[in-house]
């Protein structure tokens, strides 16, 4: 399974026969997937079809029982701080420690600790407002924007995003389009998983169909 539009350059993600089990229950077995550069791919399936837990072996969250990933062209191990920086996930455990305000979170992400970014991204996403506040003074809708608006201010060539469309009313939805439909550069890739049809369609890209294990 190649990106959206399957031609925009080589891969940058490539993953071979990955296997994940918990104690007696398969999750995913031999699996595969390549995205190109530019490429945006999304996962699709019920509740307990492992796509979330795909989304975290891939970001080296959960080890996996077998199975080798490529980023652009190099072997990488899951567990590595180079795989960590090659990789990005805004997954369903996106973390927000109490004592930081949205503004002190995203700049820990950005190497040039940027405020200036850092004001940029929040913008892209309609919530420049709330920098200085804490996150949990924010709106699940809030706290979701903010999180989709640290993707400006990491560095990555794998991004990971887990449901994004969930908490945002349809201008957030609208923003969200239109920011994935941008993110994605020669050496850049995304994945996502969604339980929206409607988000999937608008952006065209390839689906990847999960079964729940039988």
């Amino acid at each position: 399974m190649t990106g959206r539009e399957g031609e925009r350059g080589q891969a940058v993600l490539r993953a071979v026969g990955l296997r994940k089990t918990f104690r007696d229950t398969l999750v995913f077995e031999n699996f595969h997937l390549e995205v190109s550069g530019g490429g945006l791919v999304a996962l699709v399936g019920p509740n307990g079809a492992g796509k979330s837990t795909l989304l975290e072996c891939l970001a080296g969250a959960m080890p996996l029982d077998a199975g080798s990933i490529t980023i652009v062209g190099e072997v990488s191990d899951p567990s590595s701080a180079s795989h960590w920086r090659s990789v990005y996930g805004v997954l369903d455990d996106f973390t927000w420690l109490p004592d930081l305000t949205v503004a002190d979170h995203m700049m820990l992400m950005s190497p040039e600790r940027d405020a200036d970014a850092v004001h940029r991204a929040l913008e892209s996403f309609g919530v420049a407002g709330i920098r200085d506040r804490m996150p949990e003074s924010l709106s699940s809708g809030q706290r979701q924007r903010a999180a989709l608006a640290t993707v400006h201010v990491r560095p990555w060539h794998v991004l990971l995003l887990d449901e994004p469309e969930n908490h945002l009313d349809s201008e957030g939805f609208e923003t969200l389009v239109r920011e994935l439909e941008q993110a994605a550069e020669p050496r850049r890739c995304i994945v996502l998983s969604s339980h929206s049809s409607v988000l999937v369609e608008r952006l065209g890209c390839p689906v990847i169909t999960m079964a729940a294990p039988g």
